[in-house]
């Protein structure tokens, strides 16, 4: 019995001693490898890479880094499935490799879109009418590059043309991207003003909006984390008779027809986990928007807004997970043309409030969540389905207690407009159901401070 004791006590020691000294042990990073990229060109892998061949780290240290890569690499949006395996070639050298699963890239699929500001307000009347039908080509990861060419085709409730292409990779470093993209569009039916916080739209027999359009950004990237963008866009738009009539302002001076440039600087710093659905992370994101330059005569447009936001998203522990949102906007110079003006209901919504909208030059939004992974991330292997893309979908359920707040100042048409210049709250609880190919639906039940309440459903993430 002393021998064994003996035995065990040294054997068990070695292990701790092993196990202490591989925690701190520092290796020499190898070769990567990345397994499975039939169409994506190696460069735009290497670009998600948080480590260089050579580096001196501990296997902890790569753990984290390489886990990170992984987020980065999913966040492309170019693979389904994302997964790493690290080896060790000798005492010292360690090599990554990563197995991806490429996603189908082009997808020609039918436009089936409303002229409303998201679902429900469209379930309210279930007009027809009010429907857009056309054709969405996107051919994503275009020439393996992660370039992407866009066309769009809609008629009905709006006429749009459109062409676009995206280089995220334009100079050797991949540090700068370019977009440019030009189009037309025209409308029957205007927005051209608001009353009791609902939209109010012209009908005219003939196009009460024409729109042509043409622009150009440029982005930098040297990081992994912050991406800038700088653009430059020319707008030259037209509209009926009715819609300047009707309005109070539409266009600058309620003229009939303007011409402008605008300038607009974009930028952001990103940790999240899934950009579509994050559940750990943060943004810090901004918005300068200059509308009217003074190149073109007659232009009569000066107005500069600002929006900033941060966005917080944190893991409790277990299933558990929060997340919150702070988001405001400025306005300076001249008063803003309802053309142009967007205020809380359209980019950020105060959920409990989706029926409405609160014109705004200046607002802040907060935004909190609670949720709890009911269904965690289950794939489900189709075998009858050949399409190795497609075969293997995947879903996660959540369930969302949230609570919003916001305020909306408006000087411009509050008179017709009671929710605009006091506070709106909102909360509730919902279902939140996630799956591949960047599918989200929210499923809720909310109450708002006018003590309503209503089902509302939603096809993206609410922060």
């Amino acid at each position: 019995m002393r021998v064994v004791f003996l035995f065990l006590f040294f054997f068990t020691g070695n292990l701790l001693l092993l196990a202490q000294v591989d925690s701190t042990h520092t290796y020499i990073i190898g070769n990567t490898f990345f397994i499975g990229n039939e169409k994506t060109k190696q460069f735009v892998l290497d670009r998600e890479l948080t480590y260089h061949p050579g580096d001196s780290i501990s296997l902890q240290e790569l753990n984290q880094k390489t886990k990170r890569v992984e987020e980065n690499l999913f966040n492309t949006s170019l693979f389904n499935k994302v997964s790493t395996s690290i080896s060790i070639s000798d005492s010292n050298t360690v090599n990554v490799s990563y197995q991806l699963e490429e996603r189908w890239y082009v997808w020609p699929y039918p436009v089936l879109e409303n002229g409303d500001r998201n679902f429900n307000t469209w379930w309210q009347t279930k007009d027809f009418s009010r429907l857009t039908y056309g054709l969405y080509l996107n051919w994503f990861n275009f020439r393996g590059r992660n370039e992407t060419f866009k066309v769009l085709m809609k008629v009905g409730f709006e006429n749009q043309f459109s062409l676009g292409y995206d280089i995220p990779n334009l100079n050797r470093k991949k540090t700068l991207g370019l977009y440019v993209a030009a189009g037309y569009a025209e409308y029957n039916e205007v927005n051209n003003r608001s009353e009791g916080n609902k939209r109010i739209f012209y009908k005219s027999e003939v196009a009460g909006r024409q729109v042509v359009f043409a622009k150009a950004n440029i982005t930098y990237r040297k990081g992994l984390n912050a991406r800038h963008r700088i653009g430059l866009k020319y707008t030259q738009m037209k509209v009926d008779t009715g819609v300047i009539n009707t309005s109070l302002d539409y266009l600058k001076g309620n003229r009939g027809q303007t011409k402008y440039f605008t300038l607009a600087y974009y930028g952001k710093y990103d940790t999240r986990d899934y950009i579509e659905y994050p559940l750990k992370g943060f943004k810090i994101e901004a918005y300068v928007t200059k509308y009217g330059l003074g190149i073109l005569n007659n232009e009569n447009l000066n107005v500069l807004t600002t929006i900033g936001g941060v966005y917080w998203h944190k893991p409790l522990g277990g299933r558990w997970y929060y997340a919150n949102s702070v988001v405001g906007k400025l306005s300076f110079f001249d008063e803003t043309p309802y053309s142009i003006q967007q205020g809380l209901g359209y980019a950020n919504t105060i959920r409990g409030y989706e029926l409405y909208v609160m014109d705004a030059e200046k607002y802040g939004i907060f935004k909190t969540s609670l949720k709890f992974n009911i269904v965690k991330k289950k794939e489900v292997h189709i075998k009858r389905l050949k399409w190795d893309k497609f075969n293997k979908p995947y879903f996660a359920m959540y369930l969302n207690a949230y609570f919003d707040i916001g305020y909306a100042d408006d000087k411009l048409y509050a008179e017709r407009n009671l929710l605009s210049n006091k506070w709106a709250y909102g909360y509730g609880m919902g279902v939140d159901i996630t799956g591949f190919y960047d599918f989200i639906m929210r499923l809720e039940y909310s109450f708002n401070r006018e003590n309503e309440s209503g089902f509302f459903l939603h096809f993206k993430k609410a922060i």
